[in-house]
Order: C-alpha cells, then structure tokens, then sequence
C-alpha cells in the first residue's frame, strides 16, 4: 500500500526540473488537460460526443457498423411506407440508432430515455409482428427484433457513459458506495426482467398470436406465470449467493490456513484496529462496496481480492447450474440428459443424482481456485487441507457411485463392484495427475516457476484425476499446456504480469473441459 501511495505522489507532483523549453511545453499540455477536464473541450460540448463506445478500435468499428446497418435498414422501411404506416417506428428508431451510434446527444439522460421508448415501441412489434410488408423484410437482418438488440446496445452504452460522467466527480470510496447501488438496482432489474417481462412478452403474443392448443405452462394466467418466473429468478440468484458466500469463506481458507490459524474460531475483525466486522457489512460482494472498500472505524482500506475472489466463485456456481444443473446433465458425458429440464424437473421435483454432481463438482473448481490463491500468495498449500480435500473426492463416489460418469475400465470387464469401481477411478486419476504434473513441469521449466506454483500443479491436477478420472485428466492436460504455450509464445507480455498464475490457468482449462466434457467424448467416440 506504501509503495502504491507513493507511485500515486509521484505521478501528481512530477519533477520538471529539465530545460525550459521542456517545463513550458509540460505546463502547456497540463494546461490542455485542465481544459478538457473542465469542459472545454468542443469534443463533449457539442452535438456528436465522445462515447464509451467509440474509446477504443474496436468500439470505433462496431459503431460503424451500427450506423451503416441503420441507414441501410432506414432505406428498406422508407420504400414499404405506403404499405404499413407502423413502418414509420421502424423509420424513426433506425435514424436515431445512426445518429446515437457517432455519438449523438451521448451522455444525456433525456437522450437515454428516447432510446428507451423506440426500445419498447420496436419490442413489441418484433412480438407481435409487422403486416403488409414481404416476409424477408420482417424477418431479415433489418426486422424489428434487430432494432431491438441495437438499441438495447446503445442503452448500455448510454448507462455507462452517463455513469462515468457522474463518477468522475466522485472519490474512489464514494465511487464504490454507488457501485453498491448500482448492483442492486442491476439484480432487482434482472430479477423483474425475467419474472415480469417474460410473462409481459408471453401475453402479448398470445393476445397478437392466438394458439390453436396451448402447453400447460401456457394455461397459466398472467399472474401464476409472474410468479413461476419469480420463482426461477429466485432459485438461480440463491444459487449464485451460495456461490458468493462460499467465496467469502474460501477468503478465510486462504488467509488462516498458511498461517496455522483457525478457519471455524475467531470473527472476521479489520486487522488495524481489531473491530469486530458487522454482520450488515459481511455481505459478500455488497459489504465491501457499501464500506466503499475502507473499514468504518478507523477507514483503513480493505483489499479488493474478497469481493473479487466472492464474485468469481458465485460466477462458477452459476454457471455450472445453468451448463449440468438446470440443463439436464446436458456437457457431462456419458450419463443421458434428463428429458424433463429447468428449475421446476430439476430444482423443485429434485434429481438428486444430478443435483449431487453438481455439489461435487463446484467443490472440484472452489479446491482449484483455493490452490490457485495460495500459490499466487507464494504459500504451500497445508497438508491438512490436501488430506481434506482428497478425501471428499474418494470417499464421496464410494458412498454415491453416480458421481462416476466414466469408470477407469467398462463395466462387466472384471466382476467388481460398483464400490471397487469408484476406488479404482480415484486411484487411477490420482496416478494420471501426478504422472501428468511432473510431465507439464517439465515441459514447462520446472525451475523457472515458484515452489509454491509446482506444489500448487502437482496438487491440483492429482485432484482433478480423482475426482473427474484420468480420461478428464488427459484432457485437461492438454488443454492446459495448449493455453500456457499460447501465453509463453504468443502472449509474452503476460509472462511477467503479476497477476499471471500458472494455476490460474490450470483452473482455466479444467472449467474449459468441463462445459465441452459431453462433446469431447462424443468426439473421441468417433475414432
């Protein structure tokens, strides 16, 4: 943090001790800033301005495409006028999408609150559909739908650049407090979103599109539809705060344990002044950014990493329940797809065949992140912990033989068992992951990497074939040296990064096998 501070004095108070031509040219670009930062500059107090969108190379393009796109679209709904006056929305919201796209009006609320009116005017009629005009015009790449999309891109971009504008005026603890805010309006709007609009969208296109038979989720009334996706909205924001709060406690699991402390004794207390954390401020995610990442006795700064390390665990959780939870088993192989998916077959009438996979597998990937944190804090991972969570994955096929999906060798070769059979998975992996680890160190330079990296590989990839078997283990592996040749020889710049972590990696690759698991077998199923 010292260190930080005085790079930040440096930067505000530099030396201009050299000749004087170069002090005056330094003072007259300084002077320069202060007129942009003041407002002066014509670039953002005209009518085109500079945008989120157009800061960068990429967004330059993708705003060229939005304009020329438009224009082009404009010119198709002009020529089909006489047919449907409703083509005029389509006229209009397609100008504006041009004009918003360089930059036009950016940064102002009113202009905000346009793109929101066109953005629900075209949404319904891409629901109910525009007559009179030739099916390739309605359902083109210039269909009401499309508009749609586009100015719900430019409604982020309008949210974005609006809040940049506020926020520059704002110091950091302010700016994370309304980051706090922020979220939560975020999720209360996901969560009306999906339990309100869906049920909003249904009923418009029933009204505009009247079935012959209806489905009995489509029997529902407005109301028991509201609430079935309120219901679903619900389940998955729990499951991600699950993740969330799982993430909070790895962040204990990878402070204490280095240093022979207690995970389970002892309250979470600011380590300046030893006040205790109030419950209100122990939020994962919203505690540290409601406290605007300070303590709030004594302001001293806590670290970014917990709610970091919270969000990328809810992040895994979420996505392994929308990937093998709530989809059926649809990436885990072998084992066929439910019939019946989402949160009511799945969730509500439980599979607990499925529902423990996942369990088992989100402890897999919060394992890795936790051998990933502490090699990037330069520890060796406690053998305490490493006995821990060796034995959850041997013992847990023993006790629930689902959690194999492939088995070291097919079923009615020997007459095992189906608890011989799950040793002998955990077995086989972990010899396949530490065969595997010492290969990859050795490929990869062993020497130049940090103890704590090696013993964190090693570890890693012989929980990886215990768990998953040393089919997944071949194919992690691989996936895992592809991705550190890419970063070694292609990406350089990374090499020296310090936020680069070979483990990291690693636990890359391991998610990267798992969303494609089903896939890749199918794949080598062929040969």
């Amino acid at each position: 943090m010292m260190n930080s501070l005085q790079g930040g004095e440096f930067m505000k108070y530099p030396d201009y001790s050299g000749k004087l031509s170069v002090g005056d040219t330094v003072s007259n670009n300084l002077t320069e800033v202060n007129r942009i930062s003041s407002g002066g500059s014509s670039a953002n107090s005209g009518v085109v301005r500079d945008t989120v969108l157009r800061s960068s190379l990429p967004g330059e393009y993708v705003s060229l495409l939005l304009l020329c796109h438009s224009l082009l679209g404009v010119a198709f709904w002009i020529l089909h006028l006489p047919q449907t006056p409703v083509g005029a929305i389509m006229v209009v919201a397609g100008l504006w999408i041009a004009f918003r796209a360089v930059g036009g009006f950016a940064g102002e609320k009113w202009a905000a609150g346009i793109s929101v009116v066109l953005f629900l005017m075209t949404g319904i009629l891409s629901i109910t559909g525009v007559s009179k005009v030739p099916p390739w015009l309605s359902g083109s790449l210039v269909a009401p739908v499309v508009w749609t999309c586009m100015l719900g891109i430019l409604l982020v971009v309008d949210f974005f650049d609006c809040r940049s504008h506020h926020c520059a005026k704002l110091s950091p603890s302010e700016n994370r407090k309304r980051n706090a805010r922020d979220l939560k309006l975020a999720f209360a709007g996901l969560f009306l979103a999906w339990g309100l609009g869906i049920p909003i969208v249904a009923w418009i296109h029933q009204v505009s599109h009247p079935p012959a038979g209806r489905m009995a989720l489509e029997k529902m009334s407005f109301i028991e539809h509201a609430g079935f996706r309120c219901g679903e909205a619900l389940v998955t924001a729990c499951f991600f705060a699950l993740g969330c709060n799982i993430g909070s406690f790895l962040n204990v699991v990878v402070w204490r344990m280095p240093i022979g402390r207690s995970i389970v004794n002892g309250d979470s207390c600011c380590p300046n002044c030893n006040t205790k954390i109030a419950a209100r401020d122990n939020i994962p995610i919203f505690g540290w950014l409601s406290l605007g990442g300070q303590c709030r006795t004594c302001s001293t700064e806590i670290s970014s990493r917990y709610p970091v390390v919270e969000a990328i665990t809810g992040s895994i959780f979420l996505l392994l329940y929308f990937v093998e939870l709530i989809s059926g088993g649809a990436n885990l192989p072998v084992r066929p797809i439910n019939h019946y998916r989402g949160v009511l077959w799945i969730i509500m009438y439980a599979k607990w065949d499925l529902i423990g996979l996942y369990l088992y597998h989100c402890f897999l990937f919060a394992s890795l992140l936790v051998f990933t944190l502490m090699a990037i804090d330069r520890n060796r991972i406690p053998r305490s912990l490493l006995v821990f969570c060796f034995m959850i994955g041997i013992t847990a096929p023993l006790l629930f033989p689902s959690l194999v999906l492939i088995p070291v060798i097919p079923r009615g070769t020997w007459p095992t068992n189906a608890a011989t059979q799950s040793l002998l998975h955990s077995v086989a992996g972990a010899i396949c992951g530490l065969i595997a680890g010492t290969l990859v160190l050795r490929l990869l330079n062993r020497d130049s990497h940090p103890v704590s990296q090696r013993s964190a590989i090693m570890a890693s990839m012989t929980l990886i074939g215990t768990m998953l078997g040393w089919q997944a283990m071949l194919s992690v592996t691989m996936i895992f040296v592809g991705i550190s040749l890419i970063r070694k020889y292609g990406l350089k710049s990374l090499t020296h990064s310090q936020w680069h972590s070979t483990v990291g990696e690693l636990l890359f690759a391991a998610l990267l096998h798992h969303l494609f698991w089903r896939m890749e077998w199918a794949a080598i199923g062929l040969f």
